[in-house]
Order: C-alpha cells, then sequence, then structure tokens
C-alpha cells in the first residue's frame, strides 16, 4: 500500500482500499481473481511498500521462505481488495463525486503545497487523473464495508457478560498525585558531579525545612517539564513510574514530603497532593466503553466474515510460487 493510500486509510472508517496502480504490468500476472488479473508489477510495488512501512530489510532477512510468506501476504490482501471492488461493480455502489473530492482534499491539505501532493502521487505511479480513478476505487470500497459493518449489534446481556468475565480490566489501582523538584544527574557521572548534585539538593531540602513552599522551589529548581507547573506530575499509579521513585511517593503521606530519591533520571524531592485508593468502576459506569469495543469487535468480524464469503465464491488462482 502506498504512503498517500496509507493516509487515506487511516482517513476512512473500516476501510478496505484498493492499491491498485495506474500502471499496466509488462511482465505478466501473480494472481487471476475472477478471471482479472492482479500484475506482479502491483504485487512487487505493495510489496516494496510493505517492507517501508514495516521497517523490513530484505538483505538482513536469513530465512528466504519468510520473504515468500511476507508477499504471499501482500498478494493475498490484493486479492481481497480485488474481490471488493468486483463486488462494489456488481451491485453499482460506486462513491459520489463528492465523496472522491473530499478524499483527495483530505490528502492534500496534509501536503504543504499543490506541487508536493502532485509529485507525491508522481513518486507513487499516478497521473491526477489514474490517482482520482484509484481513489474512487478506494472510497467506493470503504463505502461498501462500512455498509457491511453496520449490520453488527451489540446486546446488553454481551455488555454484562464482558464485564462479568473480564474483572481485572475494571480495577483502578491506588493512585497518588504528587509533585517532584528534580537535578538531572546523569547515570555515567563521576563522584564529583554526583556531590555537587547532592549539595544543591540538600540546600533545597533546607529551605523546605525553613517553611518555603515546595511548588515554588519546584518552579525555580526543578529540571524537567513539570517545572513550569509547580513540579505537578498529576495522578499516577505505581506501574506508570521508575520502582524507586514509586516505592518513595506511595509510602509517603499526604501532605507529606519524602527524603531525598535516587533514580536513574537524578535526584528527587516530591510531595504528595492526594491519595485515591483502589477502585472498581461499575458496570453502568463502564457499560459505553464496553459497547464501543464490543461494536468495533463486531464490526470488524462482519468485514472478514464478508471477505471470507466472497473468497468461497470466488475462481482464485495464485500463479507465482510463494508457498
Amino acid at each position: 500500500m502506498t504512503t498517500v493510500t496509507r493516509a487515506l486509510a487511516i482517513a476512512l472508517a473500516l476501510c478496505l482500499c484498493s492499491t491498485a496502480t495506474a500502471q499496466v504490468s509488462a511482465y505478466g500476472a501473480a494472481a487471476r481473481v475472477n478471471g482479472i488479473e492482479i500484475t506482479n508489477a502491483m504485487l512487487e510495488k505493495n510489496f516494496e511498500e510493505y517492507q517501508r512501512e514495516n521497517n523490513v530489510n530484505i538483505a538482513g532477512i536469513r530465512y528466504p521462505n519468510r520473504v515468500k510468506e511476507m508477499k504471499l501476504e501482500v498478494l493475498e490482501e490484493l486479492i481481497d481488495q480485488e474481490l471488493v471492488w468486483q463486488v462494489v461493480q456488481q451491485k453499482d455502489l460506486y462513491a459520489s463525486p463528492d465523496d472522491v473530492d473530499k478524499s483527495i482534499e483530505q490528502l492534500r491539505s496534509q501536503f504543504d503545497s499543490e506541487d508536493a501532493f502532485l509529485t507525491r502521487i508522481t513518486i507513487e505511479g499516478f497521473t491526477p487523473d489514474s490517482y482520482r480513478e484509484h481513489v474512487h476505487r478506494m472510497v467506493s470500497a470503504s463505502l461498501y464495508m462500512h455498509r457491511v459493518s453496520e449490520n453488527a449489534a451489540v446486546t446488553d446481556e454481551q455488555v454484562r457478560s464482558f464485564y462479568a468475565n473480564n474483572p481485572d480490566k475494571f480495577k483502578i489501582p491506588e493512585m497518588v498525585q504528587a509533585r517532584h523538584i528534580l537535578l538531572n544527574v546523569h547515570p555515567n557521572a563521576n563522584e564529583e558531579m554526583r556531590g555537587k548534585a547532592r549539595e544543591r539538593i540538600n540546600a533545597i531540602v533546607a529551605e523546605l525545612d525553613a517553611g518555603a513552599q515546595f511548588e515554588a522551589l519546584a518552579a525555580v529548581y526543578s529540571e524537567d517539564s513539570s517545572k513550569s507547573s509547580g513540579g505537578d506530575l498529576g495522578y499516577f499509579h505505581r506501574g506508570e513510574m521508575v520502582e524507586p521513585f514509586a516505592e518513595a511517593a506511595f509510602a509517603t503521606a499526604v501532605g507529606e514530603v519524602s527524603g531525598v530519591v535516587e533514580t536513574v533520571y537524578g535526584l528527587h524531592i516530591i510531595k504528595i497532593e492526594d491519595r485515591r485508593p483502589p477502585q472498581v468502576v461499575s458496570e453502568e459506569m463502564a457499560w459505553q466503553q464496553i459497547y464501543d469495543y464490543l461494536l468495533d469487535v463486531e464490526r470488524r468480524q462482519a468485514v472478514k466474515d464478508e471477505i471470507s464469503t466472497l473468497r468461497a465464491a470466488a475462481d482464485i488462482k495464485i500463479l507465482v510460487s510463494l508457498q
């Protein structure tokens, strides 16, 4: 799938996009789908994009069969896309010119200029006219698959069952709200540098002991992005912080200030502003989130089922040796 195609795929809900190139193959077919050819040129172009998107270095792959497996994966996707496009044509479910215009404009807006956009589609093997036809196919396929997915439904019983069968997903661990003052110390710092940092942080501790406001000192001395908000780190649970920091934070009472804590980031002083005990999200509170999740699962499954149905009824011939 080309870079521009991928951008459109992200923009379209439940999009099963066609990645057919604008150029005719000069060296044969990789597959036939109900008599329609998927060219070797198309396969190679999409395989190149697969490599870029997945950071695949073919030269570094030790097993030749793995390369075949990846190329077959790309070819199978192209077959699915061709099947959907054929259904769109059979059922006359083409996207409207307005839909195509909107999709192209959405893509064009991601580029700094019209020239940059045209350069990009030219690199990908298209003229403005052939690219418009390409997008027409993509959007038409997307709209068809969206229609398929609209039949998906979720019942109240499914929501209740999911909640009952996944209790760990609805537990909120203990959390604290904290501020800190951080003096950065590089992990490879020598003892002299560490000693100077300790002197500085001990001087800050002395100011706190003398009654200085924690937030004010954090705004002056802290050496991280929380400095602008008086060292405020918001709420967090244990797993969100490195262990020495988390251990000190959760061992400190609300309103109290920890001793000096050393982590890989440097030296910290921590003040606890609030604490929230572990909680369980009620079914009522979680209902909409569960419903949305299950509906997405059902819609995706409807698309997969449609593809399986189309494949079962199709005459598909793979003409290259990829197994």
